[in-house]
């Protein structure tokens, strides 16, 4: 049986789909920096918008030599303050990305049976932990509107340390700040790329959830366990070890 299980969010835990592309984010947010003096034409701001990004991410990958880089998302909406002349401060900052979320996100729900899940693995005793590329000006409030929270032993997003999954030098904050061992751990996750790979490179073992936002790996990633029936199939996964054993 494993003692710590590390779970990756969206796709795993949490069913999501944002629109970044939408013509009524951009006209909203051209309106809020404009409400602020900072006036931009809508397509001005999405194109600085994502110029930016782009500049952040090479900058950190520069900066930190590593290839898989994070960028801090109220760096950009501070930048795009900046070019017009003001000076913004965390609170406008802090505001600017919760609108932006909010206005771009057009659904989000806990999965179905992943409380039970969750609730299970503490019963049993297990750690449970978040490891998520993500942003936390984006997440930590939706993490907790969602009551998730409390499940969680600790919760890492990758915005806050420049990297995120695959890169390994991420998954190792996390194993040497709870001084786990990598046999004693599991990897759970929808994406193949990033957290299969992330288990692959550290040795760990891995749980492929093939659910909807599963995303294809021409590289042929291998996992160690596939829950092929979707989001639900990983439940009976822990259920079985916890009968069987590990």
């Amino acid at each position: 049986m494993y003692k710590n299980y590390i779970f990756d969010l969206y796709g795993t835990l949490v069913d999501i789909r944002t629109d970044e592309s939408k013509e009524s984010l951009w006209e909203g947010m051209a309106k809020l920096y404009g409400n602020e003096g900072a006036a931009y034409e809508t397509e001005e701001l999405k194109q600085g918008y994502l110029l930016l990004c782009k500049e952040e991410e090479e900058r950190l990958r520069q900066e930190n030599g590593c290839g898989h880089p994070e960028i801090e998302i109220g760096e950009v909406f501070r930048k795009l303050y900046a070019r017009k002349s003001v000076r913004a401060g965390e609170e406008a900052v802090t505001y600017a990305a919760g609108r932006f979320r909010e206005w771009s996100r057009e659904y989000m729900r806990v999965y179905d049976g992943a409380i039970e899940m969750l609730e299970e693995l503490k019963r049993m005793g297990r750690r449970v932990f978040l490891l998520s590329n993500a942003q936390r000006l984006f997440t930590a409030s939706e993490i907790e509107v969602l009551g998730l929270g409390k499940f969680f032993d600790d919760i890492f997003i990758s915005s806050d340390y420049g990297v995120k999954k695959p890169e390994r030098a991420y998954m190792e904050l996390l194993l040497k700040k709870h001084r786990l061992e990598i046999r004693d751990c599991i990897m759970i996750g929808n994406e193949l790329e990033s957290d299969i790979e992330i288990a692959n490179v550290c040795g760990m073992d891995s749980l492929l959830l093939q659910g909807n936002m599963l995303e294809h790996s021409e590289k042929g990633t291998a996992a160690t366990y596939v829950a092929a029936e979707g989001n639900l199939g990983y439940i009976r996964f822990i259920y079985d070890w916890k009968e069987g054993g590990k």
